[in-house]
């Protein structure tokens, strides 16, 4: 999308006028309505030449059915990027981390409710990214005389587990060993990644500790099984009652599209390393079932390292105030709370 073209003080004034009662009313706004009650002492005349001075710059779109107009992707973007921000105000907390319980899921999924019911939006939020996290603890088993089983610790509180099966049985001193060395050598950095590769691979080791440790090497460089972000979505049914208001045509396809959380994950987490909130409106997002929607989105993590996101869905005809406010506010809490657990 290109960028907004500045407004003069009084295009900006009469675009407030007709976002603010367009996400209020949901109807078009006309010149007649905004000579009496927006708020700025010009004539019809003079409104009307605005209204269409806004339209040819692509803030404002004229339905063929209404002599009134409505705000376009483009004009929502300015709304929230300019003097909408400059005088918004912070949600207060209001006891929003105590009710997070004691486990990460737990967490998860109280602040998605929490989110839906302060919003009235979609509510989504993505469990820890493992293939992001680093590596705080590893655990080396002897199952059996020829089975080891490496178990990985991350410090989002990940686990995965793989099994290595060998030839010929293993002694258990260098079973010993390699638990030792791997918990000294590779922890704090990312699984998969490339200075745990270098670390692994050139680790100065005589022969034998060099081969198992080549061995075991799969349990930290590949996808780890089940290290797929989960996602919390809460609020479906009165997300789906707004859509079918805003766009029906929409709603086969994002039902689809929520029926593959795939797809939503890969756009949250492509924004991972964003360290304020974050809004895609309409055909900014790139998910053609979703280009009618606005997302806001922030992520949340412990210190330098962001884990997962926190966001909403909903039409660009949103409170972004509130939407905004509350993805912030729930973002900060759940960072206090992986902070506390996982450090």
């Amino acid at each position: 999308m290109t960028h907004p073209e500045e407004l003069t003080p009084r295009l900006e004034q009469v675009l407030t006028a007709v976002i603010e009662h367009h996400i209020a009313t949901g109807r078009p706004v006309g010149s007649k309505y905004l000579a009496g009650h927006g708020g700025f002492e010009l004539a019809p005349s003079t409104v009307r030449s605005e209204l269409a001075r806004l339209e040819r710059l692509g803030y404002l779109s004229h339905p063929h059915t209404s002599a009134g107009r409505v705000p376009t992707d483009l004009g929502y973007r300015y709304y929230v990027d300019n003097f909408f921000r400059s005088r918004r105000h912070c949600v207060q907390d209001g006891g929003f981390g105590s009710g997070m319980g004691s486990g990460i899921e737990e967490a998860l999924r109280f602040a998605a409710s929490r989110l839906a019911g302060a919003t009235g939006l979609l509510a989504l939020v993505s469990a820890p990214v493992e293939s992001n996290t680093a590596i705080k603890h590893v655990e080396v088993l002897q199952l059996h005389l020829d089975l080891v089983m490496v178990v990985v610790i991350t410090v989002s509180g990940g686990i995965s587990k793989k099994l290595v099966m060998f030839d010929e049985p293993v002694d258990r001193g260098l079973v010993d060993w390699a638990r030792s060395y791997l918990n000294d050598s590779i922890c704090d950095c990312d699984l998969g990644s490339r200075r745990l590769r270098l670390k692994l691979e050139e680790a100065d080791l005589g022969p034998l500790e060099a081969s198992f440790l080549r061995s075991l090497a799969p349990a930290f460089l590949d996808e780890p099984e089940g290290s797929a972000a989960g996602l919390y979505v809460e609020g479906v049914s009165r997300f789906f009652s707004l859509v079918e208001l805003e766009a029906g045509g929409q709603v086969h396809g994002l039902m689809r599209l929520l029926d593959r959380h795939d797809e939503i994950l890969r756009l949250l987490t492509s924004e991972l390393m964003e360290q304020r909130v974050y809004l895609r409106i309409g055909r900014e997002i790139p998910a053609a079932a979703m280009q009618g929607l606005s997302l806001v989105a922030a992520n949340y993590g412990v210190a330098h390292r962001n884990l997962g996101t926190v966001g909403v869905l909903g039409p660009t005809r949103m409170d972004y105030e509130t939407a905004i406010g509350s993805v912030e506010l729930t973002a900060r809490s759940l960072s206090r709370y992986v902070e506390e657990i996982f450090n």
